[in-house]
């Protein structure tokens, strides 16, 4: 969180919640006085919705063929008939995987996919960041997790984050800077290049498909610059996902295919929970944040501007397996999912610092800067207000002015706007149909059809409930803390050890 900030970060502060309360309450007056204007608006905007459905169902087919692909690549093979200069055998990989409270056996799970990476284990340093506000806990577990796997890598590292430093707040951004700080005195004592340094971060949940090393690798060694690029690869939520209740697996799906939809758009690719950079480019923008909750996403803005403009993200069509979120009971699976997406949605926080450091900065491209600036703005009001405009707002004449009743418009509204709806199902109906293509299989095989029958029934009926539950309200509420000067501060989300997805 910055300190002292100055009246113009302020402003920028507010600026997304204002804008998001005014469209869902200043169109209450639109609606009164002007509803037949008001009703042609709501067509427009629905017709708008009904082209980017389209699209999105195109980048989708689009991206599950990428991902096909990527998927049936040898990439180790691959990296041994490459004819460069530089040598794969002489890269790295630094794994960091922050806990906090985690349980032994997620973290086992974890391990265990590192090791069963297509890559040499000779060549992996893994380390395991703990908190000291979880000291007990944290060193018992780290010891018995280094007998257990510390033979089985280069190196074994755990590293205890103090609790209470000076200029930072608590979260994963601060206790993977601090371990990424003390892993380097292992590096500088063998020797390892910077340059020869792959650093991945992910969750204490998170498996590497076996494919995630070498096809990084890969694209690592092949990059003309990979020093100023980041590389993200595709977060799908599978671990868990026959168990969760089927809102949670929407989620989850929903959550999977947008990332894979805009992998298929490199200039709209940001840092997403586990990602990749290599060591001596992270020396350069000086690791990540300690002073944000969302470091993932703000480490693309600190290696932009760190950079001058050069920073990319190199898009990933490998996976790596995420749980999806559930708790010990129902309820308390909701109330997770809602906080999940709260934390996730407060990457608008990334707004006011970045376009106070696009004013002070003149190296990079005005116009590049311009089009990130409408982007970033652009996808969190609509995260805010979209779901709720096309099911609450456009129906405001109706509900707030009486003379909207006796005009055509109220009889041809309803029939326009229910067709127009029906044909942007087609992107709802792609997602379903590549679901089951993508879907690891249920563990009771013989209930696999059933379950897969009455999701295409049930997800229908449920999407607009979820979108705007567990979406767009916990965003709205993101951008009215932040204007409020409310901000949010870390929090793990509590999820169960069940693990019926991904084998």
């Amino acid at each position: 969180m910055i300190k002292n900030k100055t009246s113009l970060y302020r402003f920028f502060e507010i600026v997304p919640g204002v804008l998001a309360w005014s469209t869902l309450l200043l169109t209450i007056p639109m609606a009164y006085y002007f509803p037949r204007v008001f009703a042609a608006a709501m067509i427009a905007y629905m017709v708008y919705w009904l082209f980017r459905t389209i699209l999105i169902a195109a980048r989708t087919l689009g991206a599950y063929r990428l991902y096909n692909r990527d998927r049936k690549i040898d990439w180790l093979k691959d990296l041994m008939a490459l004819k460069i200069d530089r040598d794969w055998r002489d890269i790295y990989h630094l794994v960091i995987v922050p806990t906090y409270k985690e349980k032994k056996i997620i973290l086992e799970h974890s391990i265990e996919s590192v090791i069963n990476s297509d890559y040499p284990n000779d060549r992996i340093i893994y380390v395991l960041a703990t908190e000291e506000r979880d000291r007990a806990n944290a060193e018992e577990i780290a010891s018995s997790l280094k007998r257990e796997y510390g033979s089985k890598f280069f190196h074994f590292a755990s590293t205890l984050h103090p609790k209470d430093l000076p200029n930072e707040i608590k979260g994963k951004g601060a206790n993977i800077y601090y371990s990424a700080k003390e892993i380097l005195k292992f590096i500088d004592s063998k020797d390892i290049p910077y340059k020869d340094v792959i650093v991945t971060t992910m969750d204490a949940d998170n498996r590497m498909d076996p494919k995630y090393l070498p096809c990084l690798t890969y694209k690592f060694i092949t990059d003309s610059n990979p020093a100023d690029k980041s590389f993200q690869p595709l977060p799908m939520y599978f671990n868990n996902i026959w168990d969760v209740p089927p809102p949670m697996r929407i989620m989850a799906m929903s959550s999977a295919f947008w990332q894979m939809i805009v992998a298929t758009q490199p200039h709209l690719l940001r840092n997403f929970s586990a990602h990749a950079q290599s060591l001596e480019g992270l020396i350069k923008v000086d690791f990540w944040s300690k002073t944000t909750i969302v470091e993932d996403g703000h480490q693309f803005w600190r290696s932009y501007f760190a950079l001058k403009g050069r920073h990319k993200v190199v898009p990933m069509f490998t996976p790596i397996y995420m749980d999806a979120v559930l708790a010990d009971s129902l309820w308390l699976t909701f109330k997770e999912q809602y906080l999940q997406q709260r934390r996730w949605s407060w990457g608008i926080s990334d707004l006011p610092y970045v376009y106070t450091n696009m004013l002070k900065d003149h190296e990079i491209s005005f116009w590049d800067k311009l089009y990130k600036a409408i982007l970033l703005f652009d996808s969190y009001f609509n995260w805010s207000t979209a779901s709720l405009i096309l099911a609450v707002v456009a129906w405001y004449p109706f509900i707030f002015s009486h003379t909207f009743f006796n005009s055509i418009y109220a009889y041809s509204f309803p029939l326009v706007y229910s067709r127009l709806a029906m044909v942007a199902w087609v992107g709802m109906i792609t997602t379903l149909v590549l679901s089951t293509l993508i879907l690891p299989p249920c563990r009771k095989k013989y209930r696999h059809g059933w379950y897969l029958a009455r999701e295409w029934v049930i997800t229908p009926i449920i999407l607009a409930f979820t979108n705007i539950i567990f979406s767009a309200i916990p965003a709205l509420e993101s951008q009215t803390r932040l204007m409020l000067g409310k901000y949010l501060e870390f929090r793990v989300t509590v999820k169960s050890v069940s693990r019926s997805g991904v084998k």
